[in-house]
Formats: C-alpha cells, structure tokens, sequence
C-alpha cells in the first residue's frame, strides 16, 4: 500500500509542475500584452505555436495522472526538452527585466521537471 502512495505522489508532483509551466507561460502572455512595446502576435504564429504548445502542457497535466508512470517518465523527459529548446529562446528574445526573470522561471521549472522525472522511476 505504501508503494501506491508513493506513486500517486509522484505524479501529483509532476502534474503540478507542468501547471506551474503553464501558469508562468500565461503569465508571461498576459504581462506581455500588457506592455506598449509588444507587437500584435500574428494568428498564423498563435495557431502554428501557442495554442499547440498550451494543449502539450494539459495533455501533460492529464496524462501524468492517468497514464502509466513508466511511460511518463520518457515522455517527460523528451517534451520537456522541448519547452527547454522554446524558453531559451524566450531568454534570448528577452527586452526587460521581467522577461529575463520570467525565462529564469520557465527553465527552473523545465529543470524541474526533467530532474523529477529523472529520479522517479
């Protein structure tokens, strides 16, 4: 029974960072339209990359609690390459201050994540 609870554990914790991911990328949206600065995002580049991205990341949330914990290891550890490879480049875009730390956020989060998933077998 131990052994159950320990699992359930595991995954709460992986879905909870994945929501900590999406939470920081809405935030990180909704600061940037915010600001005076920010250009109109293109429809083609919110259809093509945004909104993709943002069902990746409640897949994620679901099937961490539903889906084999052997399986979300893997597919933890590769998808989350991918936000790596998006919120770098996030960095390097970066104008402000506030993008800078908000980067900082998404790769801690993205670390994580991969680290989680990585010792949890």
């Amino acid at each position: 029974m131990n052994t159950n609870n320990q699992s359930i554990d595991k995954r709460l914790v992986l879905s909870a960072l994945w929501i900590s991911q999406f939470l920081l990328w809405t935030f990180g949206d909704a600061l940037a339209l915010l600001q005076d600065f920010s250009d109109p995002v293109e429809n083609s580049l919110l259809t093509m990359v945004a909104a993709p991205l943002a069902l990746l990341q409640a897949a994620m949330i679901i099937g961490n609690l539903v889906v084999s914990q052997k399986v979300m290891r893997w597919v933890n550890m590769i998808l989350v390459l991918v936000f790596v490879f998006f919120n770098a480049g996030f960095i390097a875009e970066a104008h402000v201050g506030w993008e800078y730390v908000l980067g900082v956020g998404y790769l801690a989060t993205n670390g994580l994540i991969l680290w989680y998933a990585w010792k949890n077998k």
